[in-house]
């Protein structure tokens, strides 16, 4: 009976661990977003985050998230939602995605909301269904203009929603506002976004200059996929000057991160 309790003393323990390593801010202690604790919080969310969009995401982090997903942690639902619409360790299955996202959104998990629009939008997993996507996007909004002052993630979503358009009246200009405040708080996603805006004259004027700068200024915070972009610039003389040393090393650190084609 003793080794049977301890042993479920200690499966409690690392259940608690990894939920703790998961949790949005203020789930499990109630920590202010701004006291160190709540902070610590948002960050280890926000890693995860570049994680999945950086296409790095470790087995480890998976077998974590699947298992608190599947105990009813929302906002693991919603990681593994991202993991299987990207196929990051696990097949690619817009279908299971979309499950994982629904599962989520019943608990208005913020970008969960966000994605499940995006996937009734264009048809990822589910019926193309723009009355339907209209919806989640500003189901999405009402909690990405709450969480956008301290979230940088939920800053940069809100971008992307003024951008395109998503659940409110398109206008680029404040998205892009939106995009350099989302930069300034530490998401070098939204300065690859407005690099790759640049690069294919998305909303905007070609401009390999400024894409190239944009990369090179996520590069430096490492983000690998605007390392492995900046290489591609030096490799082909895209907004700077042609360098093949420049662009191997630039490569070699992008794949260091464990960024592949």
């Amino acid at each position: 009976m003793r080794n049977f309790l301890l042993s479920l003393f200690l499966t409690m323990v690392g259940t608690w661990t990894m939920a703790q390593e998961l949790v949005p801010v203020g789930v499990y202690n109630n920590e202010p977003e701004d006291s160190p604790a709540g902070l610590a919080e948002t960050q280890m969310s926000q890693t995860l985050e570049d994680s999945i969009n950086w296409g790095i995401l470790t087995p480890e982090q998976f077998d974590r998230i699947k298992m608190m997903a599947e105990s009813g942690h929302s906002t693991s639902q919603y990681y593994l939602g991202r993991c299987f619409f990207k196929g990051l360790c696990v097949a690619k299955d817009h279908y299971q995605a979309v499950a994982n996202y629904g599962l989520a959104a019943e608990k208005d998990q913020t970008e969960a909301l966000y994605y499940l629009g995006f996937c009734y939008q264009f048809g990822y997993g589910v019926p193309s269904d723009k009355y339907k996507a209209d919806l989640y996007f500003k189901r999405a909004l009402s909690w990405l203009e709450q969480e956008s002052e301290t979230q940088a993630y939920s800053m940069y979503y809100l971008a992307m929603c003024h951008t395109c358009g998503f659940g409110v009246d398109r206008d680029v200009e404040k998205g892009v506002k939106l995009y350099e405040r989302a930069a300034e708080m530490g998401c070098t996603q939204a300065l690859f976004n407005m690099a790759i805006d640049k690069q294919f004259g998305n909303n905007m004027p070609v401009d390999m200059v400024g894409a190239a700068s944009l990369f090179e200024q996520a590069a430096l915070l490492g983000n690998p996929q605007a390392q492995y972009s900046l290489s591609l610039c030096y490799r082909n003389g895209e907004g700077v000057q042609k360098d093949i040393d420049k662009a191997d090393e630039w490569l070699r650190r992008a794949e260091e991160q464990g960024w592949r084609k």
